[in-house]
Order: structure tokens, then C-alpha cells, then sequence
């Protein structure tokens, strides 16, 4: 039961942070390969502070007794400005998960040909079963996509790291960033990017990942990100020509061929799927703390509100989204940080 604990932990863990922006290679190309191979390095600092602050989250929700993530905002910066964090993330939080389903969208119509509401409707169904199941649905459901999102993605890009020829990884141009100029300050920033999302998915699941187990599930997901990142990032740095497409993971996989570049679209699409559930999950749970819906109820309501606008442009909506999360991880990195040193 420990080792199953530890399992879905790391899965989650994974699949909070390694949404569309990671697996598409652009996170990485950002916040690492801008750097060459000290962008490598960045990633292993990288490693290390989500292994960290995961233990340290977890640890604080079982010390404190968390449920949702409205409480651990409290506990966090007090009672004023924690409610006004809450009202911020329950926004980015649909928006983040808006931005997931029309990003699958999309993604069914420009590399599929299939209608975009196609992938609309598919996307918001599997979304709605693995919710209507609650914290166990999404636990599960990340425990089967989780794996298959590792193989593909790992797979295809230590197969294209090994694949370059003589010569395609010299050159590289390690481009200017007037905001971050050093490798190990845009690591951290990377961390506080992602630190709140996955965060909340932790404080919504409540006892479920309050389990022994839970903390070494947070340490092994942490290494999991270091590895997806480091694997991604030395790729890029062997096909430096890849470094500035919008999506240049899947330009590396067709160098492989037709269907590495197809298998890395597929990985792409689960990395929505999961990223939305965490989100949704997360959204409903805030809901029906406040008392005005039942489960089924919100998750039904939350569908039906979301449907209807998710042919929004993803690019526009990723543009809000992350700025404004990376914003208030930096308030909570050390915040978590003083805490846990604290208890």
C-alpha cells in the first residue's frame, strides 16, 4: 500500500507540472537550453528544489491537517492574504484548464485534420470520468497516463539525443534573456513557475495524499521531472536548429520519422489531459468546500461553463496563465520553505 502511495504521488506530482509547455519542449527550451549545457546543470538544481518542496508541502498538509488549498493559503500568508491568493488561482486555475482543452483542439485539428471540437469533446470526456471519480479518479487516471507519457517522451528523445549525426551540436547559440541571465536564477524561477499548481493539486487531494509513502512519492516525482528535463533538454541541445520553433519537441521526434513525430503529438495530448484534470480537480474541490454545489453538481457545471468558450486561442491563453502563476510561486517558495524549517 506504501509503494502504491508512493506511486500515485509521483505520478500526480509529474503530471501537475509536466503540462503542455513541458512536453512540447518549449518550458525547457526557455528556462534551460537558452543556456547551452549549463542550462543542464539547471535542470539537476531544478531536480533537487521540486524534490524538496514537495516533501516540505506534503509535510506541512499532514502537519496542519490541509483539505483544500484555500486553508493552506491561510496557514501560508494569513487570513487577508490568503483569501485574496484563493480568488487568484481558482481564476488561473480555469483559465489554466480552459487552456488545455482548447489546446487539444487545436492540436486534434493541425496535426490530425480532424475537426477542433472533436478533440474538444474527447478531451472534456475523459476530463469528466476521471473527476466523477473523485480524488481516487484522479490519482488513477494519472497513474496510467503518467507512465505512458513517460516511455513516449523519454523514449523518443533519448533515441533522438543518441540519433544526431556528427556536428549537430556544434554551433549552439545560447540566446539573450534581458529578464534571467544566469542559468541557476531562471532553475529556481522555473520551480516557482511550476511550485503553485502543483501545490494546490496536493492540498485538494487532502488525506488521499496523506499517506505513508506520500513524502518519498513527492522526492521521486521531483526526480522524474529532472530526468524528463535533463533527457528534453540535452535533445534540443544536439538540434540546436529546433531551438526557437513553438513546439520543437515534435520537430526533434520528425527527425526520427513520420510516426516518432505522431507517438510525441499523442504524448502531447495526454500532457493536456493531465495538466486539465489537476486543474478541474482542484477548481471543484474549491466549490464544493464553499458549500453552494454538490461534487457531481460543480463537475457538471464546471464542463458546461468551460465547452462552450474552449475554442479561446491556447497560445493567447498560455501567454496569462503562466506569468501570473510564476508570479505567486515566488511569494510561496519561501514561504513553504520558512514554514517547514519552522515546524
Amino acid at each position: 500500500m506504501k509503494w502504491k502511495t508512493t506511486f500515485q504521488v509521483a505520478a500526480t506530482y509529474v503530471g501537475a507540472v509536466m503540462g503542455a509547455g513541458f512536453a512540447s519542449g518549449l518550458e525547457i527550451q526557455q528556462f534551460f537550453a537558452r543556456f547551452g549545457r549549463w542550462g543542464l546543470a539547471g535542470v539537476i538544481v531544478s531536480a533537487v528544489l521540486f524534490s524538496l518542496l514537495g516533501w516540505g508541502m506534503l509535510d506541512l498538509q499532514e502537519r496542519w491537517k490541509i483539505s483544500s488549498y484555500p486553508e493552506f493559503f491561510i496557514h501560508l500568508l494569513g487570513n487577508r492574504w490568503g483569501r485574496w491568493a484563493d480568488a487568484i488561482v481558482s481564476v488561473l486555475l480555469f483559465v489554466g484548464m480552459l487552456a488545455m482543452i482548447s489546446g487539444s483542439g487545436a492540436l486534434f485539428y493541425e496535426y490530425f485534420g480532424f475537426s477542433r471540437w472533436l478533440g474538444i469533446s474527447l478531451t472534456g470526456s475523459v476530463i469528466a470520468l476521471a473527476l466523477w471519480f473523485r480524488g481516487e479518479g484522479v490519482l488513477w487516471i494519472n497513474s496510467v497516463l503518467i507512465p505512458l507519457k513517460f516511455a513516449f517522451c523519454l523514449g523518443i528523445a533519448t533515441v533522438a539525443v543518441f540519433f544526431a549525426s556528427s556536428g549537430d551540436g556544434e554551433g549552439i547559440v545560447i540566446l539573450p534573456n534581458p529578464i534571467v541571465e544566469h542559468w541557476a536564477l531562471s532553475a529556481v524561477l522555473y520551480v516557482s513557475f511550476n511550485l503553485t499548481l502543483a501545490m494546490v493539486v496536493f492540498a485538494s487531494l487532502g488525506r488521499d495524499v496523506q499517506r505513508p509513502g506520500a513524502r518519498l512519492g513527492a522526492v521521486v516525482g521531483g526526480g522524474a521531472l529532472g530526468l524528463f528535463a535533463f533527457v528534453i533538454g540535452a535533445a534540443l541541445l544536439r538540434f540546436p536548429d529546433t531551438i526557437g520553433l513553438e513546439i520543437p519537441m515534435v520537430a526533434i521526434a520528425g527527425k526520427l520519422g513520420d510516426w516518432p513525430a505522431f507517438l510525441y503529438v499523442i504524448v502531447l495530448w495526454l500532457a493536456m489531459i493531465t495538466a486539465a484534470i489537476g486543474n478541474g480537480f482542484s477548481l471543484v474541490s474549491r466549490v464544493v468546500d464553499s458549500g453552494k454545489l454538490g461534487y457531481g453538481q460543480a463537475t457538471l457545471f464546471l464542463m458546461l461553463l468551460l465547452l462552450p468558450v474552449a475554442g479561446v486561442k491556447f497560445s493567447q491563453l498560455v501567454q496569462f496563465v503562466y506569468p501570473l502563476f510564476g508570479y505567486l510561486g515566488l511569494v510561496l517558495l519561501p514561504m513553504i520553505l520558512y514554514f517547514w524549517r519552522k515546524a
